[in-house]
């Protein structure tokens, strides 16, 4: 379990592909997983990428730390969320939506003694209005500080 402030570091650490090797972004009911390191090479992150296999829509885009920490989580297409319900929230920025049902697209964030059991609305500037998964892949990845993009290629039916 990671203290907040060291899930916040970890997060706004800029992070870079391990590999230039070219993957797929995975057709309905595949899943990608890519890694990623901190510039200076020290921190190891891991990034998956889920589709539904049914409801094409639905996918789901992770950036974990330490290989089991999900510091962001951006669900698209799936069921709302319930968020806890707690006497005073655990960030300021939760007030709001403590107890609230949180439906989807929304973004799950790391919360200390929480993990990812907390969610806001998706930040607008993470969708997109063609609802296009591969843009919105990218659009995670530069706001978890992606400063060089991998070599995902679209595939033939995304």
């Amino acid at each position: 379990m990671l203290t907040q402030s060291e899930a916040d570091a970890l997060f706004a650490l800029p992070k870079k592909p391990k590999s230039s090797d070219p993957v797929t972004f995975p057709h309905a009911g595949g899943k990608l997983l890519v890694e990623f390191v901190s510039l200076d090479g020290r921190e190891i992150f891991l990034f998956n990428i889920n589709r539904a296999s049914i409801e094409v829509s639905k996918c789901t885009y992770q950036k974990r730390a330490r290989h089991v920490e999900i510091l962001r989580r951006l669900d698209i297409g799936g069921s709302s969320h319930p968020n806890p319900v707690v006497e005073t929230a655990p960030l300021d920025f939760l007030a709001s939506f403590n107890g609230v049902e949180i439906p989807c697209p929304h973004l799950h964030i790391y919360v200390e003694d929480f993990a990812d059991k907390w969610a806001i609305p998706a930040p607008a500037e993470l969708l997109n209005s063609n609802n296009d998964l591969y843009t919105t892949m990218e659009s995670f990845l530069k706001y978890c500080n992606v400063t060089e993009m991998p070599n995902i290629e679209r595939g033939l039916f995304l």
